[in-house]
């Protein structure tokens, strides 16, 4: 009955996830032929690759990069912020690039831009929406001090 179940849910799921998941096909091609790819895991139907300085998830597709843990606490908090925009994927489906995509794609482009103008990062990045709530999602705790 659970095998039975899996299969046909996970194609409802990649139907619910269209928009996204055609999307990180294209991200992943690029970054394949560009040789970014570092690794590549399967874990419950999401394939996660390991790049040099990419973190982005787009579906079933999540990349992330160790350059972009902040935690000496975690190993990999940027896989698991990355994570966290999955479950937004799985609870939003075709609503997820407007909902958490286009906010998270203006918070980077922010980000780069303060970086220029000021030499520094911008510390507020993960402390607004939608990447807090990712950050939840995902189990990362911010240490305390």
């Amino acid at each position: 009955m659970k095998k039975t179940f899996h299969f046909l849910a996970l194609p409802l799921l990649f139907i619910w996830e269209l928009p996204q998941n055609l999307l990180g096909l294209v991200v992943y091609v690029i970054m394949r032929s560009k040789k970014k790819i570092i690794q590549t895991e399967l874990e419950s139907h999401h394939l996660f690759f390991e790049t040099p300085k990419t973190g982005v998830s787009l579906g079933w597709f999540v990349f992330w990069t160790p350059a972009g843990n902040r935690f000496s606490n975690l190993i990999n908090d940027c896989r698991m912020h990355e994570y966290g925009h999955t479950r937004q994927s799985l609870m939003l489906g075709p609503l997820y690039l407007f909902v958490v995509g286009i906010p998270s794609l203006s918070r980077v482009l922010y980000s780069k831009w303060y970086y220029k103008k000021h030499g520094y990062s911008w510390g507020n990045y993960f402390n607004g929406f939608p990447e807090n709530w990712a950050d939840k999602l995902g189990g990362i705790s911010v240490p305390k001090g």
